[in-house]
């Protein structure tokens, strides 16, 4: 990008523009809070691009609950789905761009998901158009539309308890050091995304200035959805199956997300705990959308030498579906009756990724859990 040359047509000739410099990284970070169509959207997703709402500049991140800032994300916007989406800036010559860059960005996003609320969000929002002079109603309209306003700040809650946030890093040029560790992050992760957004500035006879925005991160994304049409299909089952399908997911892939658990799209189902890859066993929970149900595989507990407990859990998942005839070796829980018992449904999870760990021998690849829910039993 650095070697294109743009020409203008000036009556029967073509001048070139002069690659330009941003005299300050604030003159950068100021233009995107202003126009955040720079941030590339379009070349996110071309069949719906991303429309991107400023929830504030220096957007506080604490390190702990009830805390404040102990860091600031240069930019924090929300798209049209409310999404979150942390932006970082820094031009080119500044070093820390290569590597140093990353390790903020991960800490504000681990720290951001954890502890921010929707209502903050709203909050610094709503401060952000008062500050600018600007009614909120009419600046959120025109990212989401006729939408419901209360869903949207609902949903931005769930994104944040999922982890399902972009992580953006602007630049008037990628060093190729960011742009490997993007493209690697970009197709590792699953419910996050990481993108490099490079913003040339050319600068024309007359003084014009012209910005280019192009999007790095994107062939990873694109090789990631190509090679995955079980995620697509999958997709179209939940938006299909209605609204309890989504909250399930939601709830489990927020357990999953808070343990350390690895999360999975499998053709016809989203799975959690499944790491056989990393020498572990098979998933704790696998959520149909097509049946309506969370199934609860207790060969897992089998598989890892705790054949003693499964009447036990059985038991236990009987309660949350009184009534349902289970089968021992995949019960499966109706996803009404897993909302109105969630509690003990993560109980269950819980004290069945706690068996898997205490098995002897056998390498998980889980992280443990640091407060499990204790058995009744």
């Amino acid at each position: 990008m650095a070697d294109d040359v743009i020409f203008v047509k000036n009556g029967d000739e073509l001048v070139p523009l002069e690659v330009g410099e941003y005299n300050a990284e604030s003159a950068l970070q100021e233009l995107l809070a202003k126009h955040p169509q720079l941030l590339a959207g379009a070349q996110m997703n071309r069949s719906d691009p991303r429309r991107f709402l400023l929830v504030r500049r220096e957007a506080p991140v604490s390190d702990h609950e009830g805390g404040g800032g102990r860091w600031s994300v240069d930019h924090l916007f929300l798209d049209q789905d409310a999404t979150p989406t942390l932006v970082e800036v820094k031009r080119s010559s500044d070093t820390r761009i290569r590597r140093e860059v990353v390790g903020q960005m991960l800490d504000y996003a681990a720290n951001g998901t954890r502890y921010w609320a929707p209502e903050l969000l709203r909050q610094l929002f709503e401060a952000t158009c008062e500050k600018d002079g600007l009614e909120p109603s009419n600046v959120l309209g025109e990212v989401i539309g006729e939408s419901d306003t209360e869903e949207f700040w609902t949903r931005a809650g769930r994104n944040l308890r999922r982890g399902a946030v972009r992580m953006v890093f602007v630049a008037d040029l990628i060093p190729d050091e960011l742009r490997s560790i993007i493209e690697f992050l970009n197709g590792q992760l699953m419910d996050a995304e990481v993108y490099g957004v490079e913003v040339r500035l050319y600068t024309a006879p007359g003084g014009q200035e012209c910005y280019v925005p192009r999007l790095v991160g994107a062939v990873a994304s694109a090789e990631r959805e190509k090679s995955s049409t079980a995620s697509t299909s999958l997709d179209e089952l939940f938006a299909k199956s209605g609204s309890a399908a989504t909250e399930i997911r939601d709830l489990i892939s927020t357990w999953a997300g808070e343990r350390g658990v690895p999360k999975v799209n499998a053709p016809g189902s989203f799975q959690v705990g499944h790491a056989k890859s990393q020498g572990g066993k098979g998933a704790l929970a696998r959520v149909y959308p097509q049946y309506g149900t969370i199934e609860i595989p207790l060969v897992a507990l089998w598989e890892a030498g705790q054949d003693e407990e499964i009447p036990k859990m059985l038991a236990r998942i009987q309660r949350i579906a009184p009534g349902k005839k289970l089968t021992k070796k995949a019960p499966g829980v109706p996803f009404q009756d897993a909302l109105r018992n969630w509690d003990e449904v993560t109980a269950v999870l819980d004290s069945m990724l706690e068996l898997r760990q205490d098995s002897k021998g056998l390498a998980t690849g889980i992280q443990p859990v640091e407060q499990a829910a204790s058995s009744p039993e």
